[in-house]
């Protein structure tokens, strides 16, 4: 087979320099995207005249109705003249059939009616009542008490009825009183539909897809709306001249008005980085990219010259291209997942997992013919000699989580599968192999023959997957292996091995395989005989000590040697942030402020997040550098830093001094010396008896260990004149006098 693919490769990615280039033309393009904004804007202004004329257009036919009525139709104007002529049934008949061909002339009007000032009295196309009984009553009069001239609109009501009137729903309504402008007479009311307003709104929306309008009458209240959306973005809201009524029109999705200033600015920045790497990116990724095709292509091969149904025929690998071969490739892998998927929908993946889970943890025990019957039930053929238990914990689970989708851990936990019988067939073990969590896959090695070449050749499968995942993907897989068993009724025992040579995953690393011997090679560490540690390392870090790094490295290098349990592990970390916050407690306001608002909560994440001992090692000390930085520069900047190190170099000095006092201080620096404490405490956080006695502790402490003095000797060298002032300071410090420090050291 031939690399025809590198080649293509390599030519393939010339045309991304043109691409980055064609980029760069794109912005200018972009730029017509900003202007196309404001073209949108505009014809938005353009859709809202239109509506706002078509809508007055209509309103003002019907008005224009109306006035025509007022001052030409004699029949309208004669029931205005109260007298006999005019008030006979019949005559009120025909004015209310010219109200009826006024109604069904325009498709708008609801009803129409006359009001005569003369007799309170109504005339509808349909009636003649009194004033008192009619449904409009309360807006006749309120239309009677405008002292108004100018014919308006009203806003939207119901027209509700009075045993008389049909309901028939939302309208607006223009009075006009009569005759023309005063109004002495009485009044013509024209009541509109607002369906009728509401559809013609629709309709001259219709044709602008993402456009919205919508009318809002005077008291507020929507009189028409041609959009449900309620995220739409309103780019113009005025009043009507004609009828004062509020419009509003827009495009009904906001987010699409801005996507192509995003765009743009996005693009911008985009070309400007692509321009500098894109050259690189060719070369490096032409090559780079064809490492994973070459592996790829050698675990297809090689899986399927191992393998009884071979994907690909011999004659038939030399004359194709790699595309093509991991195209069949693949497809040959469809096809297992098909029939393993089609196995999961009869139940027999879940039940093989459950009765796993049940072995693994000894709910269920088996003697070996029971076993036999189970596996018949499990349709599996297994024989074997010794019985060995191993967990694969994926590394950082966390992140892993967060990174793919529960179809993608699904099907890295299948590949990890596969991948584990793949490379366990040539040892001649079986496998049985679940996910009995999410990130956890509980394995059964079932092995025949000698019971050492069965220990070797496990541990050489579990670290051939171990360097298979760290190689081929992008995330690492911790494994802890037991001891071998026969007994099948014990296999709860060999599952308890594997969880506890894993649990020692945080001191030994991740990506690795833990043994269960391994695990027991050292006796576990005392959590005690490290508090001393936690709390110097956190008072060295309160004072500016820089040994406080040494300290921190050979508190986690203990950790790591003595084997200390997770548990363990997590409450000593807490330990010594607790000492930490504690002692930065002690500093001034600023310092604190500096570590409760920036250090603590980034150390808090680190515990939360903790993995392994030598990866919370390097954050934590990281984090601390940092914050020590920052410390510094604070303490710099103080007016008597220099004094208050150079007093502090003179204490490290003179420790041993008996006589070295405040008012030794005060002779040597000639300042007060309640005004150099006073200082020393805000620099170094210590009081200055307590910083003088600490220098003699552990001076003594390495006197104890390294000379054979008596216990006053060594008081008297340190700076104490009093032996048993010592004895009681010692003790406060270490929990036992110097005699018992020296016994047990």
């Amino acid at each position: 087979m031939n690399q025809r693919w590198l080649k293509r490769q390599l030519l393939s990615y010339l045309p991304l320099l043109f691409l980055i280039i064609f980029i760069l033309l794109a912005v200018m393009f972009l730029s017509l995207i900003q202007q196309s904004r404001k073209d949108i804007v505009r014809a938005n202004g353009v859709f809202a005249s239109h509506v706002e004329q078509v809508v007055d257009y209509n309103l003002q036919s019907v008005e224009k109705l109306l006035l025509n009525a007022a001052l030409q139709n004699d029949k309208i104007k004669g029931y205005f003249d109260l007298g006999t002529e005019n008030d006979d049934y019949y005559r009120k008949y025909e004015i209310s059939n010219e109200l009826d061909k006024l109604k069904v002339s325009h498709p708008f009007i609801d009803s129409i009616y006359l009001y005569r000032s003369a007799d309170q009295t109504i005339l509808s196309e349909k009636m003649l009542v009194p004033l008192d009984t009619h449904a409009d009553q309360h807006f006749v009069e309120e239309q009677l008490l405008d002292p108004s001239v100018k014919r308006q609109w009203s806003g939207v009501r119901m027209h509700e009825s009075k045993d008389y009137i049909v309901h028939t729903g939302k309208i607006v309504s223009l009075a006009s009183k009569f005759p023309p402008p005063a109004g002495e007479l009485g009044m013509i009311i024209i009541n509109v539909k607002v369906k009728e307003i509401e559809q013609l709104v629709h309709e001259l929306s219709s044709s602008a897809d993402i456009s919205f309008a919508e009318f809002i009458g005077k008291n507020g209240e929507v009189i028409a709306s041609s959009s449900a959306d309620s995220n739409g973005e309103v780019l113009h809201e005025f009043a009507s001249s004609y009828t004062g009524w509020q419009i509003r029109t827009g495009i009904n999705d906001g987010s699409l008005y801005f996507l192509t200033s995003r765009i743009f600015y996005m693009t911008l920045g985009l070309a400007v980085l692509l321009l500098v790497l894109g050259t690189c990116w060719i070369i490096y990724t032409a090559r780079n990219h064809y490492k994973p095709i070459q592996t790829i292509l050698g675990r297809i091969l090689y899986y399927s010259s191992t393998k009884r149904d071979t994907i690909f025929q011999e004659q038939s690998v030399q004359v194709r291209d790699e595309f093509t071969f991991i195209e069949e490739a693949f497809q040959h892998l469809y096809d297992q997942v098909s029939e393993y998927e089609k196995e999961q929908e009869e139940g027999l993946s879940f039940k093989r997992r459950h009765r796993l889970s049940e072995l693994m943890s000894g709910s269920l025990i088996l003697n070996r013919d029971e076993w036999h019957k189970e596996m018949e039930k499990l349709k599996f053929s297994f024989s074997f000699a010794y019985l060995r238990a191993a967990i694969i914990e994926v590394d950082h689970y966390g992140v892993f989580a967060q990174k793919y989708s529960s179809r993608d851990q699904y099907l890295f936990q299948f590949v990890l599968n596969s991948v584990l019988k793949e490379i366990a067939d040539p040892h001649g073990i079986e496998v049985w192999a679940e996910w009995l969590e999410g990130h956890r896959m509980s394995v059964l090695f079932l092995s025949e023959g000698d019971q050492q070449a069965a220990l070797n050749d496990t541990d050489e499968i579990l670290a051939k997957l171990v360097e298979w995942v760290q190689g081929n993907l992008d995330f690492s897989v911790t494994i802890g292996a037991s001891g071998h068993l026969e007994d099948t009724e014990q296999l709860y025992v060999i599952h308890a091995q594997a969880l506890s040579a894993l649990n020692y995953k945080f001191v030994k690393g991740s990506s690795q395989l833990i043994r269960h011997t391994a695990s027991n090679e050292n006796h576990q560490g005392e959590v005690y005989k490290l508090l001393p540690a936690v709390r110097s390392i956190a008072y060295s870090y309160r004072i500016g000590e820089p040994r406080w790094r040494d300290e921190l490295n050979t508190f986690f290098q203990q950790l790591i040697d003595d084997m200390y349990t997770k548990n363990d592990v997590y409450f000593l970390i807490n330990s010594i942030l607790y000492n930490l916050h504690r002692e930065m407690m002690e500093l001034s306001p600023e310092c604190q402020q500096l570590w409760t608002n920036e250090a603590a909560p980034q150390m808090q994440q680190i515990l939360l997040e903790m993995e392994t001992v030598e990866e919370t090692r390097g954050q934590m000390t990281a984090v601390l550098a940092d914050a020590e930085q920052s410390l510094v520069v604070f303490r710099e900047n103080r007016k008597h830093h220099a004094l208050m190190q150079e007093v502090r170099k003179y204490i490290e000095t003179n420790f041993s001094n008996a006589n070295l006092s405040l008012k030794q201080l005060e002779d040597e620096f000639g300042m007060s010396g309640k005004y150099i404490s006073f200082l020393f405490h805000e620099e170094v956080g210590v009081k200055f008896a307590d910083y003088l006695a600490r220098l003699r502790i552990e001076e003594a402490e390495k006197l104890l260990t390294e000379t054979g003095d008596t216990v006053q000797d060594i008081a008297a060298q340190v700076g104490y004149t009093n032996a048993m002032t010592f004895i009681r300071g010692f003790k406060k410090h270490f929990g036992m006098t110097p005699g018992d420090y020296r016994k047990k050291g």
